[in-house]
């Protein structure tokens, strides 16, 4: 997968360089940045089509390093076989070219192999997420079933590896380097830490939700569902999550069922559209990939449940932007009355005039 990648800057970088030697050789090494660089855009795209666009924010930044590797061995297997004409009596060619060029391309390869596993610890150990969670939205995509399942089997080992903590482009000698860190204040001695600023609300874990016995096959969507809903209740400032529960307490947040369907009929579109792409990719004609595309969302759509992120007894609103098991939606729902009431006592304790800017923060686990 991580070839994909660098697979799709080195297309790029030598179209872009095919199309500045078309214009009389002139504008071939711009033109070959410019389109190394698209093929870096590409690459990010690649990365939704494997099920792993949660982890771009984690990737993108490390990819202009990266992109200099390609682009000097482009250069120099672009001019590096142009010596200068009367210096070497058998001709104007480096014997040397290929193997620095080769050396070069080959340290971009490395770093993307580095970039991506450590893009993957960083979203397991920010907080965004967890591996089952991932390896689900790995799995949606049948080019990225493999490397999800390969990630659930050494999750450990990538979590402990000292190569991928805080991984990105790793820097050389005569790279810039960062600058030091400024000295502490007169009134603070420097090997003593420096106060904790305050953060806001504190982090609340509610209660962990059980897994019936019913569902242990389905514990990937059940902590997907779960991951969705805490995204949604630390989306909510305190104030709205407090006048969303005081809604629900009193009767007047009501579901509206065209909302529901609404958002069944966008979101099962979106699902066929993705299915249409991947057939047609597979070289499947538009009208089979279509019908095929239309009868395997109305089977999916069968066990399928609008979800709402969080859900209305826990402050959410009756708005909808994803589908989940119907069962386990079920199981997770009626598990918030005995959970909320420790959440509803922290958001109380925020100062009322700090709670229309200060966000939920809320843990949700699923019990081990």
């Amino acid at each position: 997968m991580a070839m994909i990648v660098a697979g799709s800057t080195l297309v790029g970088g030598a179209i872009g360089a095919g199309i500045g030697f078309g214009f009389f050789g002139i504008g071939a090494l711009p033109s070959g940045a410019a389109g190394a660089a698209i093929g870096l855009e590409v690459s990010t795209w690649i990365l939704a089509i494997l099920g792993l666009a949660s982890i771009a924010e984690f990737f993108v930044d490390g990819l202009p390093q990266i992109f200099d590797h390609y682009l000097r061995g482009i250069k120099v297997a672009w001019e590096g076989t142009r010596g200068e004409p009367g210096l070497n009596p058998f001709g104007g060619d480096d014997p040397q070219v290929v193997d620095r060029a080769a050396y070069h391309i080959a340290q971009g390869h490395e770093e993307v192999v580095i970039l991506l596993l450590g893009a993957i610890v960083a979203y397991l150990t920010r907080g965004r997420g967890n591996a089952s969670v991932l390896a689900s939205e790995m799995q949606a995509s049948s080019k990225g079933a493999k490397l999800g399942q390969w990630m659930l089997e050494h999750e450990e080992a990538l979590r402990r590896h000292p190569d991928l903590q805080n991984a990105g482009p790793r820097r050389g000698a005569l790279d810039k380097q960062e600058p030091p860190p400024p000295p502490p204040p007169p009134n603070r001695r420097a090997d003593e830490p420096e106060p904790k600023k305050p953060l806001g609300m504190a982090e609340h874990e509610v209660p962990c939700f059980n897994v019936s016995d019913k569902h242990l096959d389905r514990i990937p969507e059940f902590d997907r569902q779960l991951a969705g809903q805490e995204k949604g209740l630390n989306d909510l400032t305190v104030e709205e999550y407090l006048k969303g529960r005081e809604a629900f307490k009193n009767g007047e947040a009501l579901r509206d069922p065209i909302v529901a369907a609404d958002a069944r009929k966008l979101l099962s579109r979106k699902m066929e559209l993705s299915i249409v792409r991947e057939l047609r990719l597979g070289g499947m004609s538009p009208e089979i990939a279509d019908a095929t595309a239309k009868k395997e969302v109305a089977e999916k759509m069968k066990t399928l449940s609008a979800l709402h992120n969080p859900d209305m007894i826990a402050g959410g609103k009756d708005i909808i932007n994803d589908l989940g098991d119907r069962r386990i939606n079920s199981s997770i729902g009626p598990q918030w009355p005995s959970r909320i009431r420790g959440l509803d006592n922290a958001a109380n304790l925020i100062p009322e005039a700090s709670r229309s800017t200060t966000k939920i923060n809320a843990k949700l686990k699923r019990c081990k």
